[in-house]
């Protein structure tokens, strides 16, 4: 069972395998900023064609298909899904 405090989380975020942006992981990495810390902006959604609606990182600016989201808690990063 997980032990999640009750309170606000930072998002972060790590590029998938997947994306076209992958590569981007290692910029991150470098600065140790990884996963690198991320927000959501709805709208991004509704006024960009590509749906880029998650902020922060490298590119600054990522599709949600382009990442997976997590919070940090006690040392241990949790993934959204």
């Amino acid at each position: 069972m997980m032990n999640i405090t009750h309170q606000p989380h930072q998002l972060y975020a790590k590029i998938k395998r997947s994306s076209k942006y992958y590569g981007q992981n290692s910029y991150a990495k470098q600065y140790s900023e990884f996963p690198f810390p991320v927000k959501i902006e709805p709208m991004w959604i509704r006024d960009k064609i590509d749906g880029g609606c998650v902020r922060g990182g490298p590119g600054g600016n990522y599709r949600l298909s382009d990442v997976n989201l997590f919070i940090k808690e006690n040392g241990k990063e949790f993934r959204i899904k």
